[in-house]
């Protein structure tokens, strides 16, 4: 018995892309409320929930797609080029490279065997900025020497394969590389935030739907060639396509229901977490990293270390009274404040054993990356705004 099946490649494509748009979409709302919601209130269990759909998390449901795409990419490609090397066509061996290529793409997405190299990269040259992520010089040079030695493999495609190719590898390589450098640069500025996962979701975005394209050439060129293995790939303009019965009615609702109940789901989690992040419980300064290691760094050398539940800023009542109290009682003042924790941390003396400059450092040393450093004048000026006003 003969099982024969048709496959169209634009609504398998499209198909791919939307859930590709889907997880990417619904990582973005997920690292909203975990960074922007819950905040500090955020727990063991709801932060791993969350991340399961992260596109920048390993060990997700979008890193699982992203491998299976990439994983179908090489399939199609072996297949191809099994049929290239049976009718003895030419440049069968380029398509055998480049289901190489796409097999080991596959395991790097999932296994991220790149970090390997970026970790050796960044403790040899201790990259920064726009490398923070060095393995992107590395990546760079590869793609170049492999745009070389296929040049001329893809001018022999037909145009509409060529183009295509084309644009996926655009599409791929820009979000690899392109948009990677710029998350780079904003992570080595920021740390981790809601920026940073912003961008490097538009960058994971990018790679998916470069190997979505890809996919789709691949089974246009298929169909387009009529190479015939065990299924039947037919391009939809290539044929007349018969009429179509109308869909069943029940398709309409059950897609309507799927929208509707991840609208729902989004909905309920947002309300939680908000719910959670009103009832957050005060930190107690004394418990956060950053104060531990100031206070064995500086203890015994009259430093007086001093955390506050509020954040001493200049939009904030209450800081007012805090900020002048210091001052009547010392000279020499510097405040720490750690937004997510909604706490400051003040450091008093006659005279501090350090300037702004080193306590950024060791603030940084701590882990902290979303923090606000203010010297004896901005404490002043929060003590007595008036005065501060000219």
């Amino acid at each position: 018995m003969l099982f024969e099946f048709n496959l169209n490649p634009r609504k398998i494509s499209l198909a791919l892309g939307l859930v590709a748009l889907y997880l990417a979409t619904q990582s973005l709302i997920n690292e909203y409320i975990l960074e922007n919601v819950l905040g500090n209130a955020r727990g063991e269990i709801s932060s791993a929930l969350l991340d399961l759909f992260s596109v920048n998390a390993e060990e997700t449901i979008p890193t699982w797609y992203a491998t299976l795409l990439l994983f179908t990419a090489a399939g199609l490609l072996f297949l191809i080029a099994a049929l290239k090397k049976k009718k003895e066509q030419p440049y069968a061996r380029h398509w055998f490279g480049l289901a190489a290529i796409f097999l080991y793409l596959s395991m790097d997405e999932g296994a991220v065997i790149h970090e390997i190299a970026s970790d050796v990269i960044e403790a040899r040259f201790e990259t920064s900025g726009y490398l923070t992520f060095p393995w992107v010089a590395l990546f760079v040079p590869l793609v170049i020497v492999f745009a070389l030695v296929y040049l001329r493999f893809l001018f022999h495609l037909p145009a509409n394969t060529r183009y295509l190719f084309t644009a996926a590898g655009l599409l791929y390589v820009g979000g690899a590389a392109g948009i990677e450098v710029i998350s780079a640069n904003v992570y080595g500025e920021s740390g981790i935030t809601f920026t940073y996962l912003a961008i490097a979701t538009v960058e994971e975005l990018c790679e998916m739907l470069g190997v979505v394209v890809f996919i789709y050439a691949l089974l246009d060129y298929i169909a387009a060639a009529q190479l015939t293995a065990v299924a039947n790939f037919v391009s939809v303009a290539a044929i007349s396509r018969p009429a179509i019965p109308s869909r069943p009615p029940i398709w309409r609702w059950l897609s309507a229901a799927v929208v509707g109940m991840i609208l729902v789901a989004n909905i309920a989690v947002f309300s939680w977490a908000s719910g959670q992040a009103a009832e957050q419980v005060a930190v107690d300064p004394t418990t956060v990293p950053f104060y531990r290691l100031v206070t064995d760094r500086y203890a015994g050398q009259g430093v007086i270390i001093l955390g506050v539940n509020e954040l001493i800023t200049a939009e904030n009542p209450a800081a007012q009274p805090i900020a002048h109290s210091l001052l009547t009682l010392f000279d020499d003042v510097i405040v720490v404040t750690l937004p997510p924790s909604g706490i400051s941390i003040a450091f008093a003396s006659s005279g501090l054993p350090f300037d702004t400059q080193t306590m950024a450092t060791i603030v940084q040393e701590s882990g902290e990356t979303d923090f606000v450093i203010l010297d004896t004048t901005a404490v002043r000026a929060i003590a007595n705004p008036t005065a501060a006003q000219p």
